[in-house]
């Protein structure tokens, strides 16, 4: 099971991620949660798919590679890649 720390950090880190997220892709953050699809509920593309893993990498010290970014559609799938 995970440490009180590890959910602390868990929770944290999910909160930046969405707020990142809603800046970048212009959306309200009370519309985003993991299961947001980027394409689908977010109005991403392709490109701004590319620049979003690319500076979330960034961001957390995380770069993430291209065959985890090609399983990349939600919200989740980005957290699960940056909190491990």
């Amino acid at each position: 099971t995970r440490s009180a720390f590890e959910r602390f950090r868990g929770e944290s880190m999910m909160e930046e991620l969405v707020k990142y997220l809603s800046e970048k892709l212009d959306v309200d953050v009370s519309k985003i949660s993991a299961t947001s699809h980027l394409i689908d509920d977010l109005d991403s593309d392709d490109w701004t798919n590319l620049e979003v893993i690319i500076e979330v990498g960034e961001k957390f010290n995380r770069p993430i590679t291209d065959e985890e970014a090609d399983g990349i559609e939600t919200v989740q799938d980005i957290f699960d890649i940056i909190s491990n």
